[in-house]
């Protein structure tokens, strides 16, 4: 099987992983398949020309097109799917943060099928981005690791069927630090995680558990279920991704090596398995899986996104735009680690949501909450 493939954010971690994927799908169907159409990045122009000969592409998008040569190059993502796009398309939406809204709903407009590894767009826009899915009749498919095992473990039964859907979180970098000293971390800390490898605003957000909220309120969106069917458990191995409870009893869980090449590979040749270029499971070196409740006194971000999920409306855009702002912060050294999550709240708690949930609605919104966050965040400055 081949696909004519699109690959948004190709520079970042989970774009460099699909390119890997990208070449052994090709090792397993001959040359020619698996054509990379297009590929975007933000700012790193020598990695993208170098992935844009290794692949063979045909075009590329970068914000700072003039300190390039090629032959078709785009300024954003967005302008690249409209002149190269297809129906039947299938596009791996990896631009982190907010700025991925815009380009995932142009590739749906396109007819193309979205390989979604970019969490906030359905945190901040899921309403408007699951309507275009449906009007359009494309399939989103899930990357993160956590939602591609729902996903798997569903194997599309009914929705009814499902009893609660649990996420599991490595804990991240701080698991082992005293409740008492998280307020400290150094950036350095925060960057050093001991089972993924992230890029630095994912991990973060692994950190304080962020993370683990924002995949709570996308799960909300993919699965359509609502906050009692939802949770959230430590699991410092990171073998099992996920599990479905259904209604008789019974728990399907997903569990493979803490590798994203499995789910990006999952995303792309579905529904059909081919031959997989991650890590096998060695159960001799796996003895123990340890599963533990979070404490949501440590983590207060888990029960935001409970919060976030029942408020509903342009909630989500509030909290993933507040979000955003405070990561920034914290790794430009700053805010300290332990202000991040309640400046998220007060903003939150602040600004007004609406219901009226559109594109426009979601942007204004998003626009509002990081002005707000970004004057909160100039009291609090330990480098100002």
């Amino acid at each position: 099987m081949s696909r004519r493939v699109f690959i948004l954010g190709s520079t970042g971690s989970i774009g460099c992983s699909t390119v890997e994927v990208i070449e052994h799908l090709r090792s397993i169907d001959g040359d020619g398949s698996w054509p990379v159409v297009g590929i975007s990045a933000g700012s790193n122009c020598e990695l993208l020309l170098q992935q844009a000969a290794q692949l063979d592409v045909e075009a590329i998008a970068i914000t700072n097109k003039a300190a390039l040569k090629f032959k078709n190059i785009f300024s954003n993502s967005e302008e690249l799917l409209k002149a190269h796009a297809e129906p039947g398309d299938i596009v791996v939406a990896a631009i982190v943060g907010f700025a991925g809204v815009a380009p995932v709903l142009t590739a749906i407009e396109c007819g193309c099928d979205i390989a979604l590894a970019n969490k906030e767009t359905l945190v901040a826009a899921g309403e408007v981005i699951m309507k275009a899915v449906q009007e359009a009749g494309v399939r989103l498919l899930p990357v993160d690791s956590e939602h591609s095992a729902i996903y798997q473990a569903l194997s599309e039964r009914p929705n009814a069927e499902i009893a609660k859907i649990t996420l599991t979180a490595s804990g991240g970098s701080l698991r082992n630090i005293k409740t008492e000293d998280l307020s400290n971390a150094t950036v350095e800390q925060v960057l050093n995680h001991p089972t993924w490898s992230m890029g630095a605003k994912v991990t973060v957000d692994s950190a304080s558990l962020m993370n683990k909220a924002l995949e709570l309120i996308e799960a909300c969106w993919l699965f359509d279920v609502k906050d009692d069917r939802l949770e959230a458990v430590i699991h410092p191995q990171s073998i099992v991704h996920g599990m479905v409870q259904f209604v008789d009893g019974s728990v399907i869980a997903q569990m493979s090596p803490p590798d994203m090449k499995l789910p990006i590979q999952f995303a792309l040749t579905y529904p059909k398995r081919v031959d997989g270029c991650s890590p096998k499971i060695d159960w001799a070196n796996h003895s123990t899986l340890q599963f533990e409740a979070i404490d949501k006194i440590r983590h207060p971000a888990i029960q935001l996104a409970y919060d976030v999920i029942r408020l509903g409306g342009t909630a989500g855009a509030v909290f993933n735009a507040a979000n955003e702002e405070v990561v920034e912060s914290f790794l430009e050294h700053s805010l300290p680690f332990g202000a991040m999550v309640p400046i998220v709240a007060e903003v939150l708690g602040t600004i007004t949501h609406s219901e009226n949930v559109t594109l426009e609605a979601v942007v204004a919104k998003d626009t509002e909450a990081r002005e707000l966050t970004r004057k909160i965040i100039s009291s609090q400055k330990v480098n100002s």
